[in-house]
């Protein structure tokens, strides 16, 4: 095999995998492909046998699992550091990671640590020669540019989120797993206090579950406040479809679609939403699609992985009663 091409697996909420992990190691198969290499993860997480079960089916052939028992916290400084001697002995051809708030974090430090260049936010890679080149949306996604790296290898690049796709390849084997112990050195930053953001208050791109209301609030907007107050109870982010701002009803970053905000989450419920082919742009990379709409031939519903045919004014107080019920039972 040739050179291995490196993604870096990151951990969320509960020590589990990140939401982008899965995705980001399709993409590292991928390019391991396309440049004739190993597509192999390295993460810094304990439960690592875990882990590589979780991602058998993404195609990496390798897993390394970064060891330091004397870091008490893995923050961006402790997995930078990490990296960069496992990168120096290993010499993999390429490192990516997920363009989320601690990759893009990593992924700047390890390469001012190795001297290399990197690009940021890229959405697809192809080979040129022996290289690979990426290319990068630019002029708020209205054109792309394509970049070379002119050091030479590791090349180090961040990917949009919403240009990976989680695919599974039938047949695959958990990838072989390789512990790697490194000594971390004594780190200028320490992690004081961490907390979990209430889901509510999260912007719509980075929501996991996700309320969306159309046209029919437009004629009754006073009942707007008891919508986003109903979804707010389900735990979900409230945001709206283009013609309910176009109408001045709720301002520009709660719009959803291709000229709002795109989404990525977990479940996205689209009420009283028809589905034009702008709104469904924005809400492509959803994982659950659920539409609600009083029109049964309503496009969106075939599209949908759950339709209900219903007013949207009750199914979203209905489901708001549902998820306080379930919450005071798990109480009791």
């Amino acid at each position: 095999m040739g050179a291995e091409i490196w993604c870096f697996v990151e951990t969320g909420a509960a020590a589990g995998l990140h939401k982008t992990a899965t995705k980001l190691a399709t993409e590292a198969a991928r390019l391991a492909q396309l440049l004739g290499g190993e597509g192999c993860g390295v993460l810094v997480a304990r439960g690592a046998n875990a882990f590589a079960a979780e991602l058998a089916v993404f195609g990496l052939r390798k897993l390394y699992a970064i060891k330091a028992d004397a870091v008490a916290s893995w923050t961006p400084e402790a997995c930078a550091d990490a990296l960069v001697q496992l990168v120096s002995k290993r010499q993999p051809q390429m490192l990516i990671f997920a363009a989320t708030a601690g990759g893009s974090e990593i992924a700047a430090r390890v390469a001012a640590r190795l001297d290399r260049g990197l690009i940021a936010n890229c959405v697809d890679f192809a080979r040129e020669g022996e290289s690979p080149v990426a290319r990068k949306a630019v002029y708020g996604g209205k054109a792309h540019m394509t970049m070379a790296w002119s050091a030479p290898p590791p090349y180090i690049a961040t990917v949009n989120p919403e240009a990976l796709e989680a695919i599974e390849e039938s047949g695959s084997s958990p990838p072989e797993l390789i512990e790697e112990a490194v000594t971390v050195a004594p780190l200028k930053t320490a992690l004081l206090r961490s907390w979990k953001t209430d889901p509510r208050q999260l912007d719509l791109t980075e929501a996991s579950l996700v309320v969306g209301v159309g046209r029919p609030i437009i004629a009754r907007a006073e009942e707007l406040e008891a919508l986003r107050v109903a979804a707010e109870q389900c735990g979900a982010v409230f945001g709206v479809s283009r013609p309910v701002v176009d109408a001045g009803v709720l301002p520009k970053e709660c719009q959803i679609g291709a000229s709002g905000k795109w989404l990525n989450a977990d479940v996205y419920i689209a009420c009283g939403i028809s589905g034009s082919s702008y709104h469904m742009m924005g809400v492509r990379q959803v994982r659950h699609l659920i539409a609600v709409n009083n029109d049964p031939n309503a496009p969106i519903l075939k599209q949908a992985e759950l339709g209900i045919v219903g007013d949207l004014f009750e199914v979203i107080p209905a489901l708001a009663k549902l998820s306080t019920e379930d919450q005071g039972g798990a109480d009791n």
